[in-house]
């Protein structure tokens, strides 16, 4: 579908929207009847506040599910950005123009009414170290952001490790919701999903073969197929692993 402000959308349900930025990026739009989120801003090259206002007839939030520059550039639209303490040097490194809105602090383990629906935001961190995930517990869907995309980058200033995103992966595998959606897609993803991309690091391809060059960066392609899906990910020798994990060769 498509609006009058040239912002094409999915409706996933009827209160959850995909809603389509530039080059393949989505924010995403949970309407409750007291309340709603949007979730991410894209580039920003568009006014999304005015797209947002036109289709909400309650009060919302803006929540960025992390700090790259894809999924923060349209913070400018709005006069208060929620976002995880963690995340906020995140933000601030990949920011291009001076802030003119207040960044405020919400937490993992919180939970937002929006009336007939309730939010966790439960922490997703790996592909950058704040980030969240939206779980929608009335709906059994989970909000991921770039979590869990099927092309899956870690690297790059904020991601964690290899060993910390399979942590995060296996713990939120045991959450109790049936399928996800992701900041690249406007597919709805099912659960089982993630275990592709579980398999993918139990297997991960390291050679010069998977060797490339990802916005600069020498990285790794890590590419895993099996009856749930198809997983990549794209990373760099650095995030094998953390200092503290100990050698990453």
């Amino acid at each position: 579908m498509q609006n009058n402000n040239l912002y094409e959308y999915k409706e996933i349900r009827n209160n959850i929207w995909q809603i389509a930025e530039d080059s393949g990026v989505y924010c995403t739009l949970i309407k409750g009847n007291e309340m709603a989120i949007l979730i991410d801003t894209g580039y920003g090259h568009r006014n999304l506040r005015e797209f947002v206002e036109k289709n909400v007839s309650t009060p919302y939030m803006v929540i960025n599910s992390h700090g790259h520059p894809d999924h923060i550039g349209g913070n400018h639209w709005f006069d208060t950005i929620y976002a995880v303490k963690e995340e906020w040097d995140v933000i601030d490194h990949f920011e291009e123009e001076p802030r003119n809105y207040e960044l405020k602090e919400i937490q993992t383990g919180s939970q937002i009414s929006l009336g007939n629906l309730h939010i966790d935001i439960i922490s997703l961190a790996g592909h950058t170290k704040g980030s969240i995930g939206f779980w929608v517990r009335e709906e059994g869907i989970l909000v991921a952001g770039d979590a869990l995309n099927e092309n899956l980058w870690l690297f790059n200033y904020g991601a964690l490790s290899m060993k910390q995103l399979y942590g995060t992966l296996n713990k939120t595998i045991h959450l109790d919701f049936d399928s996800y959606l992701c900041g690249h897609s406007d597919q709805e993803y099912k659960k089982e999903k993630m275990l592709t991309h579980i398999r993918n690091i139990e297997n991960l391809k390291t050679d010069e073969e998977t060797k490339q060059n990802t916005i600069g960066f020498e990285t790794y392609c890590s590419s895993y197929e099996d009856v749930n899906g198809k997983s990549e990910i794209v990373f760099t020798i650095s995030n094998l692993c953390s200092e503290e994990e100990g050698n990453c060769t």
